[in-house]
């Protein structure tokens, strides 16, 4: 088959360009929570809600995610900086440093004390593709927990805040 497209440096270059909320997956792993800064979030489906988190193959906790019913996607706020970074990074003590309790969606990953909302999902599909795995999950329960928060974004490659405008007069 020959292969077609775009260098993996040009595709990185410019997909740093586009800003992505910032949220925390996490899932119930067989030796306790996992959990994972993840960028690679969207929506699916309204009816039924559906959404998909991208997770890479190199990662060391992707058989977790593989092997779990569900997960919870944590929307984090602009002061979460501190946290995304320890959900980034390789080996941290992830769940010992950030408050968080059980999801109402016995299938779903804890959900974070310091997140704005929540979507606890129930996992529906898992499909392989390129270096990353796509989990679709339906979620069941979750929304806002606090409003009038402004989410923490990743754009060129580090957080950014997002720049609130007023409307021209």
């Amino acid at each position: 088959m020959d292969e077609k497209g775009i260098g993996p440096d040009v595709f990185k270059d410019l997909m740093s360009a586009v800003a992505s909320t910032v949220t925390v997956v996490t899932a119930g792993g067989v030796d306790g929570p996992i959990g994972m800064t993840v960028s690679a979030f969207t929506s699916v489906s309204v009816d039924p809600p559906i959404v998909l988190a991208c997770i890479d193959k190199a990662v060391g906790s992707l058989p977790g995610y593989l092997t779990a019913d569900g997960f919870t996607v944590n929307f984090l706020p602009e002061s979460a900086e501190a946290e995304a970074t320890l959900f980034a990074t390789k080996g941290a003590d992830r769940f010992g440093s950030v408050p968080w309790k059980g999801p109402s969606v016995s299938e779903a990953g804890p959900i974070l004390d310091i997140a704005f909302g929540n979507f606890q999902c129930v996992t529906v599909e898992q499909v392989e593709m390129g270096d990353h795995w796509v989990i679709f999950g339906r979620v069941d329960a979750g929304g806002r927990t606090s409003s009038g928060v402004l989410p923490l974004l990743h754009v060129e490659r580090h957080y950014a805040a997002v720049a609130e405008r007023t409307p021209d007069a």
